[in-house]
C-alpha cells in the first residue's frame, strides 16, 4: 500500500478513536456529582432490597431531591434521554429494588 494511503488510513482510525472516546465519556453521567437541584441517588441507596411501592417511590423521590421518578422493570422500555432531575428505580421481576440511579 502506498505511504499516503497508509497515513490516511491511520489518521482515519485515530479520528474514529477520538470520536468513540468522546461519545463514551459523554455517556457516563453517573460519575458526575449532582449539581444544584439535581437528583442524588446515593442518598437513597439504603432502599436497595426493598419492594417498590407508591410509598417507596415518593420517599425515594423526596429524599434524593429528584423532581421525577420512574420504575424500570427488566422488561420495561425506557427513553435514553438523560435527565439529572429524575430518579430511576430499577427492579427485578419480583419488584425488589436492585439499583437506584439518576438520569
Amino acid at each position: 500500500m502506498p505511504r499516503s494511503r497508509t497515513n490516511n488510513a491511520l489518521l482515519s482510525l485515530l479520528a474514529l478513536a477520538g470520536v468513540l472516546a468522546a461519545c463514551s465519556a459523554a455517556r457516563e453521567p453517573d460519575t458526575a456529582k449532582p449539581g444544584p437541584g439535581d437528583c442524588d441517588a446515593a442518598k437513597v441507596d439504603y432502599l436497595i432490597g426493598e419492594n417498590v411501592s407508591g410509598y417507596i417511590e415518593r420517599k425515594a423521590m423526596a429524599e434524593s431531591e429528584a423532581q421525577d421518578v420512574r420504575v424500570l422493570k427488566p422488561d420495561s422500555a425506557a427513553t435514553m434521554d438523560f435527565n439529572p432531575k429524575r430518579l430511576n428505580i430499577h427492579t427485578d421481576p419480583g419488584k425488589v429494588i436492585i439499583k437506584l440511579a439518576c438520569g
